[in-house]
């Protein structure tokens, strides 16, 4: 007699946030754009978050629908200028999924990511899906220089970064917790 295991929770939303994209029609360039995608996802997340965890589920489900995923921990190129290469994979993306979670403000490289996919996003050239894995849209992504998880991460950069780079930052959050995502409670 077999016995399935049910999935784990991460695995689950994981399964259930395909399915959401797959019902959205997500995987079609934006705009009437017919240029061909390098990839079908730029996946964002901050390392010691989502790796072997949600991200890994999720990074799992995409590929078995065989949709195509850039990952850096896996997919950028040795010997290549990290930023320039990110920058690119962003670009040959049609859309970015961004898990958000309580330490990703504290990743400047996270910051910077989210930066270009929101001003890729604003010329209408990428579609952006932000994923809330314990964090609040509203209590926390929201005016993050004033409140929420990510004030004390800004106000740390702020001693380290130019004032430019930061209001970048706190902008690009901003705008992201406007956009329609889903939340995701620690537990899944």
């Amino acid at each position: 007699m077999t016995t399935n295991n049910p999935p784990s929770t991460g695995a689950s939303a994981a399964l259930l946030l395909i399915l959401l994209l797959d019902l959205s029609g997500a995987i079609c360039p934006a705009n009437g754009d017919r240029r061909r995608p390098r990839y079908d996802v730029f996946l964002s997340h901050r390392g010691p978050d989502g790796r072997h965890k949600f991200a890994d589920h999720l990074d799992s489900a995409l590929r078995r629908k065989r949709i195509k995923v850039f990952r850096d921990d896996r997919d950028l190129p040795r010997g290549e200028k990290v930023t320039e290469a990110i920058s690119r994979a962003i670009d040959e993306s049609v859309f970015s999924l961004l898990v958000l979670t309580p330490g990703f403000a504290s990743s400047e490289y996270c910051l910077d990511e989210l930066v270009q996919i929101m001003q890729s996003r604003e010329k209408g050239r990428h579609r952006t899906f932000p994923i809330f894995k314990g964090v609040s849209p509203d209590d926390d992504v929201a005016d993050p220089s004033s409140s929420g998880l990510y004030k004390a991460d800004l106000d740390r950069h702020k001693l380290r970064y130019s004032y430019e780079r930061v209001a970048s930052w706190i902008h690009a959050l901003d705008s992201i917790s406007h956009i329609a995502g889903w939340e995701i409670t620690d537990q899944m």
